[in-house]
Protein backbone atom coordinates (compact mmCIF):
# COMPACT_ATOMS: atom_id res chain seq x y z
CA UNK A 1 0.00 0.00 0.00
CA UNK A 2 1.36 3.37 -0.96
CA UNK A 3 0.03 6.80 -0.09
CA UNK A 4 0.95 10.43 -0.38
CA UNK A 5 0.13 12.35 2.75
CA UNK A 6 0.96 15.85 3.85
CA UNK A 7 1.40 15.53 7.60
CA UNK A 8 2.32 19.21 7.86
CA UNK A 9 3.19 22.18 5.69
CA UNK A 10 6.89 21.29 5.50
CA UNK A 11 6.44 17.85 3.92
CA UNK A 12 6.83 17.95 0.13
CA UNK A 13 6.47 14.20 -0.48
CA UNK A 14 5.52 11.29 1.78
CA UNK A 15 5.17 7.64 0.89
CA UNK A 16 4.59 4.60 3.07
CA UNK A 17 5.13 1.12 1.65
CA UNK A 18 4.08 -1.90 3.70
CA UNK A 19 5.15 -5.55 3.59
CA UNK A 20 3.59 -8.40 5.53
CA UNK A 21 1.51 -5.88 7.55
CA UNK A 22 4.52 -5.61 9.80
CA UNK A 23 7.24 -3.59 8.08
CA UNK A 24 6.69 -0.07 6.81
CA UNK A 25 9.13 1.95 4.73
CA UNK A 26 8.39 5.64 5.32
CA UNK A 27 9.99 8.23 3.04
CA UNK A 28 9.59 11.96 3.58
CA UNK A 29 11.04 14.78 1.51
CA UNK A 30 11.14 18.08 3.38
CA UNK A 31 12.69 21.41 2.51
CA UNK A 32 15.91 20.55 4.36
CA UNK A 33 16.42 16.94 3.24
CA UNK A 34 15.21 13.38 2.72
CA UNK A 35 14.12 11.29 5.70
CA UNK A 36 13.79 7.49 5.53
CA UNK A 37 13.03 4.82 8.12
CA UNK A 38 12.05 1.18 8.22
CA UNK A 39 9.46 0.84 10.96
CA UNK A 40 9.59 -0.93 13.48
CA UNK A 41 13.27 -1.76 12.88
CA UNK A 42 14.29 1.90 13.10
CA UNK A 43 12.54 4.17 15.60
CA UNK A 44 13.92 7.37 14.11
CA UNK A 45 14.43 8.62 10.59
CA UNK A 46 17.80 8.47 8.82
CA UNK A 47 18.41 11.76 7.07
CA UNK A 48 20.19 12.98 3.97
CA UNK A 49 20.52 16.77 4.20
CA UNK A 50 19.65 18.57 0.97
CA UNK A 51 23.10 20.17 0.90
CA UNK A 52 24.69 16.69 0.74
CA UNK A 53 22.75 15.52 -2.34
CA UNK A 54 24.86 15.53 -5.50
CA UNK A 55 22.51 13.68 -7.88
CA UNK A 56 19.21 11.77 -7.88
CA UNK A 57 17.80 9.38 -10.49
CA UNK A 58 14.65 7.28 -10.73
CA UNK A 59 15.94 3.82 -11.56
CA UNK A 60 15.52 0.08 -11.15
CA UNK A 61 17.23 -1.72 -8.30
CA UNK A 62 20.61 -3.20 -9.28
CA UNK A 63 21.61 -6.03 -6.97
CA UNK A 64 25.17 -5.97 -8.27
CA UNK A 65 25.66 -2.39 -7.04
CA UNK A 66 24.25 -3.13 -3.60
CA UNK A 67 25.59 -6.57 -2.74
CA UNK A 68 22.70 -8.75 -3.81
CA UNK A 69 18.96 -8.92 -4.19
CA UNK A 70 17.24 -8.35 -0.86
CA UNK A 71 14.66 -6.21 0.88
CA UNK A 72 14.66 -4.27 4.12
CA UNK A 73 17.52 -2.01 5.08
CA UNK A 74 21.10 -2.84 4.21
CA UNK A 75 24.43 -1.06 4.36
CA UNK A 76 26.99 -2.49 1.98
CA UNK A 77 30.72 -2.83 2.77
CA UNK A 78 31.55 0.08 0.44
CA UNK A 79 29.21 2.46 2.31
CA UNK A 80 26.12 2.35 0.10
CA UNK A 81 22.69 2.01 1.70
CA UNK A 82 19.49 0.30 0.51
CA UNK A 83 15.94 0.87 1.77
CA UNK A 84 13.57 -1.40 -0.15
CA UNK A 85 10.47 -3.43 0.68
CA UNK A 86 8.81 -4.46 -2.56
CA UNK A 87 9.26 -4.06 -6.27
CA UNK A 88 12.41 -3.11 -8.06
CA UNK A 89 11.75 0.61 -8.61
CA UNK A 90 13.04 3.56 -6.63
CA UNK A 91 15.52 6.41 -6.67
CA UNK A 92 19.24 6.39 -6.28
CA UNK A 93 20.58 9.36 -4.35
CA UNK A 94 24.27 10.13 -4.67
CA UNK A 95 25.71 12.08 -1.75
CA UNK A 96 28.56 14.57 -1.98
CA UNK A 97 30.84 12.09 -0.14
CA UNK A 98 30.29 9.50 -2.90
CA UNK A 99 27.89 7.24 -0.98
CA UNK A 100 24.80 6.03 -2.83
CA UNK A 101 21.42 5.38 -1.26
CA UNK A 102 18.75 3.37 -3.06
CA UNK A 103 15.28 4.22 -1.72
CA UNK A 104 12.53 1.93 -2.97
CA UNK A 105 9.34 3.61 -4.15
CA UNK A 106 6.11 2.73 -5.89
CA UNK A 107 6.25 6.25 -7.43
CA UNK A 108 9.94 6.82 -8.27
CA UNK A 109 9.50 9.72 -10.71
CA UNK A 110 7.44 11.68 -8.17
CA UNK A 111 10.04 11.00 -5.49
CA UNK A 112 12.84 12.11 -7.81
CA UNK A 113 10.99 15.34 -8.64
CA UNK A 114 10.39 16.10 -4.96
CA UNK A 115 14.08 15.59 -4.13
CA UNK A 116 15.18 17.75 -7.06
CA UNK A 117 12.91 20.55 -5.81
CA UNK A 118 14.75 20.78 -2.48
CA UNK A 119 18.20 20.93 -4.10
CA UNK A 120 19.60 24.07 -5.61
CA UNK A 121 19.09 24.27 -9.40
CA UNK A 122 22.82 24.41 -10.21
CA UNK A 123 23.29 20.93 -8.66
CA UNK A 124 21.27 19.27 -11.43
Amino acid sequence: MSSAENTDDETIFRETTERFWLLRLVTEVRGDGVNVRLHPVQCSFRRIPAAQIRDVNATSYAGTAYGGWHWGVRRTPNGNTVYRLRGGQGVEVERTNGERWFIGSQRPTELQSAIERICTPDEF
